[in-house]
């Protein structure tokens, strides 16, 4: 029989696992021996988070008790709530072992004697142990079907980034969890490519459901102190102890933001017993890449303070007018009316068109010199249909030196070509820059022949030999687009280095997903640990290069898109409010309504003329002028100017 006392104790535990931990926990320190379970502040955090979130991702460096504080969770949700099983998941049976062992049982048997006797195990062995109130807690070895052998309340995955085939565990396993299961995930981090990482990553970008926990090596601001046994001696452990900034550029590349005596005692220990390369994996907890990555690791850390979700995401069917026949359809920027976007996908736009500001006059004088429109380079990566890839477009303002739209779409050629028509043309006629192959061939055809677009980007060079009887041209001109693979790809990836730098000197990267795919973009090596002088995406499940592709197609453009007015025969239309119409509609924000008149005929069918390469100059402005004039005659079919509505992106959303 349980006393009134024994009662209103097992009321206030079940309440808060803190009072349960504080009063009647223990745990063991490799040094200290048997101490007092008293969580420290980020280990109350977390258990917080665990109450208030199903799915809870830890980033931690070594020593600061993420599993310890998971477990302890893991006992208290099986001893205070009835019929619970418990799951945890280790990369091997030694690790399974020892999480039950060290963070579960021992902890249990050393809560009080009456807590251990109401308690008492109907089944305690190495891998389980069961309570009398029909909870249990299962510790295994990870293999692909045990998430989903196993339904469980609370499933608890231990060094996730260091089991092998999690992302096809995960996939087993997501299932069962649709009625209400529980995840914590833990881990150090183990390179970059892998389930975790993606998970990670993707939890911070809000584009999953999982809570992001991080535990910095400078949020361990506890101290412990003990005597040592050998010695007799009164000794004490507290890392933030005699905490400094870094300031010397060397010393933030060697030990991060911050130093103290703790972290220095870590690295030489390290050293000393040759592991000096787990120092940031481990103690600083950072993702450290194979070291083939085709941006320089400082470039790669630098990008991570520039991505915001300051965006706004376009999605669903959009009204487009063909630009040579004036006839109506819609587009669907969710590849299909019958598809819904996944967290990769979408139109994500920071910055609107800028179609620059008129001239302005007082009594024949000019008061106002006004601004041009901006120029715009947009890169195209076409998907091969192989692996699930995608179909990417990414689109920078060359003026001011920023990433401003930028779309992962899963369709096909036939339905992408209107998209890519639709942006380019919003944004000022952008300078596009096609992958040549994988059917891009035929893609561009459709661009130039079918849709008329005006801006087409082809490699031009100087004809070191013109001759004016055999009337050839002084430009040699190659055919439109860009081949990716080959010898094509160093110079794209020049492009990459030249245009994306460790600061404000390059161009401004606003896109968590292509920063992601940034990271994982290496040059590859064989099994032997050779060059094998190609560049892609790191193996791994959910990775690709399509945003990286398209990025450093953009760039190629850019040298050429400075030399174009890209808007130049953009027609303006007074009214009270606003000086200027855009192209094809516009994002509608908040801050920024732009109101398209209704039945205007669509500017968008209107082109700049900028000359084609490789015909004489008047020629060429003929030619132009030809295929402008046929556009005018289609004017009065466009009777509607398509809009782009918007919408925040949020996971799960249709």
């Amino acid at each position: 029989m349980i006393t009134d006392t024994q009662k209103k104790i097992i009321k206030r535990c079940q309440k808060s696992v803190v009072f349960f931990l504080r009063n009647f926990g223990k745990t063991k320190h490799p040094a200290a021996g048997i101490i007092p379970f008293n969580p420290f502040t980020y280990q109350r955090k977390a258990l917080a988070a665990f109450r208030q979130n199903r799915f809870n991702i830890f980033r931690k460096c070594r020593q600061s008790g993420a599993s310890k504080i998971s477990g302890a969770f893991a006992l208290w949700f099986a001893l205070f709530h009835n019929h619970k099983t418990i799951l945890i998941v280790s990369r091997t049976d030694e690790d399974a072992k020892n999480f039950l062992a060290e963070n579960i049982s021992f902890l249990f048997w050393h809560l009080p004697e009456w807590m251990q006797q109401l308690w008492e195990p109907t089944k305690d062995n190495e891998h389980e142990i069961h309570f009398p109130n029909g909870s249990k807690i299962k510790s295994l070895t990870s293999h692909p079907d045990v998430l989903r052998s196993n339904a469980s309340s609370l499933n608890i995955i231990d060094e996730a980034a260091f089991i092998d085939n999690m992302s096809v565990m995960w996939a087993g396993g997501f299932s069962t969890l649709q009625h209400g299961g529980s995840v914590v995930v833990i881990s150090t981090t183990n390179g970059i490519g892998e389930w975790y990482w993606s998970t990670w990553v993707d939890a911070e970008a809000g584009l999953n459901p999982f809570n992001p926990i991080m535990i910095n090596w400078w949020d361990m601001d506890w101290r412990i102190e003990y005597r040592d046994e050998l010695s007799g001696q009164m000794r004490s452990i507290a890392p933030t102890d005699g905490i400094r900034k870094c300031t010397d550029p060397e010393d933030i590349e060697k030990y991060g933001p911050y130093w103290s005596p703790w972290l220095e005692e870590q690295y030489r220990g390290l050293q000393e017993r040759g592991e000096a390369w787990k120092f940031k994996q481990e103690v600083l907890a950072d993702f450290v890449g194979s070291g083939n990555t085709i941006l320089d690791p400082r470039v790669l850390a630098y990008l991570t303070t520039t991505v915001t979700d300051d965006y706004q995401c376009v999605a669903g069917e959009q009204t487009y007018t063909h630009p040579v026949s004036g006839d109506h359809s819609t587009i669907n920027f969710n590849g299909d009316k019958f598809r819904s976007l996944d967290k990769d996908e979408g139109l994500w736009v920071w910055k609107l068109p800028n179609y620059g500001r008129k001239p302005e006059t007082h009594n024949g004088r000019m008061i106002d010199a006004g601004e041009p429109p901006h120029r715009y380079s947009a890169g195209i990566d076409i998907a091969t249909g192989k692996g699930r890839d995608y179909f990417a477009m990414e689109v920078f303002d060359i003026d001011e030196m920023e990433q401003v739209a930028e779309i992962m779409i899963r369709t096909i050629p036939r339905f992408f070509k209107f998209i890519v028509d639709y942006i380019g043309r919003w944004y000022n006629n952008a300078l596009l820059v096609v992958e040549r192959n994988n059917g891009g061939d035929a893609f561009i055809d459709d661009l130039r022949m079918e849709l008329m677009y005006p801006n087409i980007w082809r490699k031009t060079s100087t004809n070191d030999k013109p001759s004016i009887s055999k009337r050839r041209n002084p430009m040699r001109v190659a055919e439109y687009g860009f081949f990716t693979s080959g010898a094509g790809k160093p110079k794209l990836n020049k492009a990459l280095i030249d245009n994306i730098r460790p600061d404000e000197s390059g161009f401004k990267i606003y896109s968590r997903r292509l920063v992601k795919q940034c990271h994982i973009y290496v040059r590859k090596k064989d099994r032997t640990g050779r060059d094998t002088e190609k560049t892609e995406a790191e193996d791994g499940p959910g990775n690709y290069d399509d945003l990286v592709i398209a990025t450093g197609l953009s760039f190629l453009g850019v040298p050429d898109a400075v030399q174009l007015a890209n808007a130049a025969l953009i027609p303006h239309k007074e009214d009270s409010e606003l000086s200027f119409k855009p192209t094809m509609g516009a994002v509608v924000t908040e801050a920024d309504q732009i109101v398209v008149a209704s039945g205007s005929a669509d500017p968008g069918l209107l082109v700049p003329i900028v000359g084609v390469h490789d015909m004489p100059r008047d020629q060429s402005i003929e030619a132009e002028l030809m295929a402008f004039t046929s556009q005018i005659g289609a004017l009065p079919v466009a009777q509607n100017i398509p809009s782009v509505s918007a919408r925040r992106h949020t996971y799960g959303e249709k």
